[in-house]
């Protein structure tokens, strides 16, 4: 059964609002690459300025 069409994007749902498990798995990964490589980006310009990330670096994406 198709979803119905909200106002958020949905990366489960493709244009047509049916069920996309194969895009949604890719974007997903996508995703999760750019997390790890902002997280090592992070920890790599702590060191440099002397610190060290010690505990859980928590992101919460932005609404545009």
């Amino acid at each position: 059964m198709p979803m119905p069409n909200t106002k958020t994007t949905d990366s489960r749902y493709n244009d047509s609002s049916y069920r996309d498990s194969t895009a949604h798995e890719a974007i997903s990964n996508i995703q999760k690459e750019e997390r790890r490589k902002l997280i090592a980006a992070l920890k790599d310009l702590a060191n440099q300025h002397g610190y060290r990330i010690v505990s859980l670096i928590e992101l919460e994406e932005l609404e545009c």
